[in-house]
């Protein structure tokens, strides 16, 4: 017992030496590593990155002031979207989660594509990080300038240089203007871009860990927007990116860690799109089925313009930007800049002209700003101006850099334009239409312009940097600067030409002239003769109105290229003086951003400025129930029927699916089977394609009140129905074509491909019926009963994806009949119908985009530990 005692009380003793020895070292190591931080720590270096984020919260908090008092933008699309969303939100608060299928829009259609549950563990909280919990649009701006400044920091740009560069980026016209229409998973893109290229840059610059890290966090955010069109051109811009780097390091003989650096950016986006394939596998599913997908089977209409497996040509390339509008990159106003923005002001010339008709100064106003533009789209929010300054330093760029960025940021802006050119260039965007991948799912070439924009600036900010940090040859430069004035100037020249020689007549003018004739005509009473002096007048009064028009106009145009050519003169009057050593590069970078401050922000006001916001409860007055609206909501059956209102765009317009299942809808990618109907059928009022989508209730305007109204159509064939006969066809022309005539009530057309799955023709039974007993959006039960087989159709439409039939619990078949109804072969007896949306590419998407999004989180970690023991252990190797 003594012996073991005093192995124990040794033993003890050890251990407190032991403890007392690792506390001395754990306690010296802390004192080495501080003192080593303390040592490492440079406030100096810190010091422009703290300022940079300062500054572009304070641009973004005056830009955007009336959001940090409570008020929101007008976005029309975000209110589009909440009334898609509704009833999904509605569902979520009654069951606890969203549903994969909606009721509300097109008769039906997948939810996942408007709202839907996000994974539990998901790198989308980084944005709430990054942004400080800014409200919007704040937090957009101030994103896109910390995601470009990131990139010019990056490819070590000076951070001062850089700060202009990201003002220059985030506040170009093509934000505020998406912005202020509501588009706002694609300006968030847009932040996320400039990173998602960083990270690859940082790969290139064999800083493996760090670069994979941030190449996969970033591609994750960028992908989980779902705005697969930025994320596309992002790939565009990094595989020009990649293509010249494997050039410059095969001729350098730098190949292999080039290649490295090239396949951990492709596992990089990998795992950033794994993040998102809980969304990203069911819409490439719905895309097959989609106006995008080329669905429809259908051969009428113009062949020329269909493309297999992707959108008719002529919707997709409707937005071509024009070639002489190029030059809207450089003078804002140059085809009149918007229809719809603040190009004008009350002293116009049109204005005073339109308010001789007695018509008030502000409605003179918005009809002026709503036809300023003249350009060859058909309309537009506004022009893409990249600016003044940044234009000329991109010229500057182009002559003096030599580095490789210049070549790729150069083939990619060239791209981006020859892509914007769209229609306008069809040789060339027709074949890559039909043969570049996935690129046939895209409409608007003229998004295609964010690529300049991203690019014009970065090299910029790369010559300015360049320029101020490295020695140069006096004379050298000064015929650079020479150079560039002189490409500069002729711009300028070139633009003046087209000031003095353009009509500025757009093709709306002739429409809105002949509609001011007859405003002043039909001061006549009906069935009197038009006297022959009002109609002169009435030809003179809109001769002089239009021609107002065009001269405001040419104002627009002329000021705005007066103020680039001040602008232009006063950045090369900042280069000269710099040059020849008069100016300090302090004075040159303040100037500089100044004037880019000037420029962009004072263009961007006419496209989201005060006007565009309003109190919380105004945007939400749009949803406020009319009276008709209540008298639906009234039908005891609400929810078990739809709507066809007659009172709005009807097929452009989601405001009514906020309230009622509805026949139309707004949506950019709607089921290609869908839009066919509704070109073929709906567009032309066919009464038996609106009773078998069970339109229980239409909403027209009295003519006596100007109001809407509900009218109510007995002629609704319900939830489902039997038929009594099958009325076979061969293609899908033919079944399209035989709802001109067929009463569906009765008889259900049906391609021939589908016959086999009807084992018996449907035979009368006066006591049969079908009725539905609960539709809980994925989930729909019906009521069956007869003593002989039959033949169900259900006002449900057909999506192959996802939905299954269930006879008394076992699978069954259905098919297709009506062009795009759910119908079902049933047997004799009493039987539970089910159908139940359970699609599989959501449940595996889930759980890929789980343990992608852990996978994420885990690179992250080791990244940190890896550099942090990088910068402990310099001579340590890794990756």
């Amino acid at each position: 017992k003594a012996f073991n005692g005093k192995a124990i009380q040794r033993r003890r003793h050890s251990t407190v030496l032991s403890s007392y020895n690792w506390n001395k070292n754990f306690y010296f190591a802390a004192i080495k590593k501080q003192t080593f931080f303390m040592k490492n720590f440079n406030f100096k270096k810190l010091m422009p990155h703290l300022v940079a984020v300062v500054i572009f919260l304070i641009v973004a908090v005056v830009y955007c002031k009336p959001a940090l008092t409570g008020q929101v933008v007008a976005q029309h699309d975000i209110q589009g979207w909440r009334g898609m969303a509704q009833q999904s939100f509605e569902f979520k608060e009654k069951y606890g989660h969203y549903p994969l299928w909606t009721n509300s829009m097109f008769s039906g259609m997948p939810a996942f594509q408007i709202a839907m549950e996000g994974s539990i563990i998901s790198v989308h909280y980084v944005y709430n990080i990054i942004t400080l919990g800014l409200p919007k649009p704040i937090s957009f701006f101030f994103l896109a300038c910390l995601g470009f400044y990131f990139l010019c920091i990056v490819v070590r740009a000076n951070p001062w240089v850089g700060i202009m560069g990201a003002i220059a980026y985030a506040y170009s016209t093509f934000d505020p203007i998406i912005i202020a229409v509501g588009h706002d998973t694609q300006m968030i893109s847009l932040g996320y871009a400039p990173a998602v290229l960083a990270g690859i840059i940082l790969l290139f610059q064999r800083k493996f860990w760090t670069g994979f890290a941030v190449t996969t966090l970033f591609s994750a955010l960028l992908i989980l927007q779902n705005h697969v069109q930025i994320v596309y051109y992002t790939l565009i811009i990094a595989a020009i990116m990649t293509i010249v780097f494997l050039v410059k390091s095969y001729r350098e003989k730098q190949i292999a860690p080039a290649l490295r650096g090239v396949v951990l950016a492709g596992i990089a986006g990998i795992i950033g799109l794994a993040c998102s394939a809980v969304s990203m596998m069911p819409t490439y599913e719905y895309s097959k089925e989609s106006m995008r997908g080329g669905r429809s089977e259908l051969t009428l209409g113009d062949k020329d313009v269909k493309t297999k497996g992707g959108l008719d040509k002529d919707y997709a390339f409707r937005y071509s930007f024009g070639f002489v509008e190029t030059f809207t990159f450089i003078v804002p106003g140059l085809y009149g800049g918007s229809n719809g923005g603040d190009e004008y002001s009350t002293n116009s010339k049109f204005v005073k002209e339109f308010s001789q008709l007695g018509v008030p100064e502000e409605q003179a106003l918005q009809y002026e700003n709503s036809y300023s533009y003249w350009g060859d789209q058909p309309t537009t929010s506004g022009p893409i101006y990249l600016g003044a300054i940044v234009c000329l330093l991109f010229i500057f760029g182009m002559v003096y850099l030599k580095s490789w960025y210049k070549w790729w940021l150069l083939i990619a802006s060239i791209i981006g334009l020859l892509l914007a050119y769209g229609a306008n260039l069809k040789g060339l965007n027709f074949f890559l239409f039909d043969y570049l991948p996935f690129y046939n799912k895209f409409r608007a070439p003229t998004m295609a312009l964010v690529i300049p924009q991203l690019c014009f600036p970065l090299v910029g900010v790369l010559a300015v940097s360049k320029l101020i940090r490295e020695e140069f040859d006096q004379v050298e430069m000064l015929k650079k600067l020479k150079l560039t004035a002189i490409i500069s100037g002729a711009i300028i020249l070139f633009l003046t030409a087209f000031y003095f020689t353009a009509d500025f007549t757009g093709k709306m003018d002739a429409g809105f002239k002949e509609n001011i004739s007859q405003n002043i005509l039909s001061q006549v009473p009906a069935g009197q003769q038009v006297p022959p002096q009002l109609a002169q007048q009435a030809q003179t009064v809109s001769s002089g109105i239009v021609s107002a028009l065009q001269n405001d106009r040419r104002g627009l145009m002329g000021g705005d290229l007066l103020r680039t050519t001040i602008l232009i003169a006063l950045g090369l009057l900042l280069l000269f003086l710099f040059t020849k050593k008069k100016l300090s590069s302090t004075i040159l970078v303040g100037g500089l951003i100044i004037l880019t401050s000037f420029d962009l922000l004072g263009v961007a006001t006419r496209y989201l400025n005060k006007n565009n916001y309003v109190d919380e409860s105004q945007f939400e007055s749009v949803f406020i129930p009319t009276e008709a609206d209540q008298q639906i909501k009234n039908d005891p059956d609400h929810g078990k029927f739809r709507v066809f209102n007659q009172t709005v765009d009807v097929f452009n317009d989601a405001t009514t699916s906020y309230h009622h299942n509805s026949v139309g809808g707004y949506h950019p990618a709607k089921l290609d089977l869908y839009n066919d109907l509704i070109t073929y059928q709906l567009s032309k009022g066919n009464m038996h394609v609106f009773n078998m989508l069970n339109t229980k209730y239409f909403i027209t305007q009295n003519p006596q009140t100007g109001k809407p109204i509900a009218q109510l159509n007995p002629g609704a064939l319900g939830n489902a129905w039997l038929v009594s006969s099958i009325k076979y066809v061969e293609t899908a022309d033919q079944e399209m074509l035989a709802l001109d005539s067929t009463d569906v009530a009765h008889v259900a057309i049906v391609e021939n491909k589908f016959k086999n799955q009807i084992k018996e023709a449907p035979v009368a039974d006066s006591g049969a019926f079908i009725k539905m007993d609960e539709n809980l959006n994925d989930q729909i039960t019906y009521t069956f009963h007869s003593t002989r087989p039959q033949v169900a159709v259900f006002s449900e439409i057909y999506y192959p994806h996802g939905w299954n039939a269930y006879i008394d619990g076992q699978k069954a078949d259905y098919f297709k009949s009506d062009y795009l109804l759910r119908t079902m072969y049933i047997p004799a007896g009493d039987h539970k119908i089910e159908f139940k949306f359970e699609p599989a590419s959501y449940t595996i998407g889930r759980t890929i985009s789980v343990i992608a999004s852990i996978l994420v989180l885990l690179i992250i970690i080791v990244a940190i530990y890896m550099g942090s023991r990088r910068k402990h252990h310099p001579n340590s190797h890794v990756l």
